[in-house]
């Protein structure tokens, strides 16, 4: 195993933390509510952050409800061996929100052109591990070509403006872009 420099290290994380910023944008187009940094409480949704410290991708899961924590661990504490109906109950529950919630966001981001694996994790089991984008997801592409297109035809507009107010017609900063402007 080879060590990385700090550099590598500090470049890792930022293409990293881009990488969250794009699967935090997808849920959100998905509908599906997305929890801030820190896990704030009495929130639910999508928890997404950097894989610290080892930055093998980010980091997908699924917080439920204070309510329903909170609900679950008030009888898990008047059973201690968690052998009662109640517990029982709960932990189904727990478990099938959270297959069904990783299934989703699974999905989700696959269908957004996201590659996903599995974490390994025993503490949790339905954590997704985004590693990389492997394609632009289509509503992205879509609104990255409307910004291209209304750009390019603003910087027309403006080009040909500063041509008719230039009062060089020899200027060639207005005029010769203007009219290669005018060709296409």
């Amino acid at each position: 195993m080879t060590e990385e420099s700090p550099e590598a290290d500090s470049d890792r994380r930022f293409r990293l933390e881009t990488l969250c910023d794009v699967v935090q944008a997808e849920l959100a187009a998905a509908g599906l509510p997305v929890v801030p940094g820190g896990r704030p409480t009495g929130v639910a949704g999508a928890v997404v952050s950097v894989d610290l410290p080892d930055l093998r991708g980010v980091l997908v899961g699924w917080q439920e409800h204070a309510l329903l924590l909170d609900a679950g661990q008030e009888a898990w504490a008047d059973d201690p061996h968690q052998e009662g109906e109640e517990c029982a109950a709960f932990s189904h529950l727990m478990n099938t929100i959270g297959e069904a919630m990783a299934e989703a966001i699974r999905k989700i981001l696959t269908a957004a052109g996201l590659e996903i694996e599995g974490t390994d994790n025993d503490y949790a089991p339905h954590e997704l591990l985004v590693t990389r984008r492997v394609s632009t997801s289509v509503w992205r592409a879509r609104r990255d070509a409307q910004f291209t297109r209304r750009y390019d035809s603003m910087r027309a507009a403006w080009k040909a403006r500063n041509a008719a107010n230039c009062p060089n017609p020899d200027c060639e900063t207005h005029h010769s872009s203007a009219e290669a402007g005018a060709d296409l």
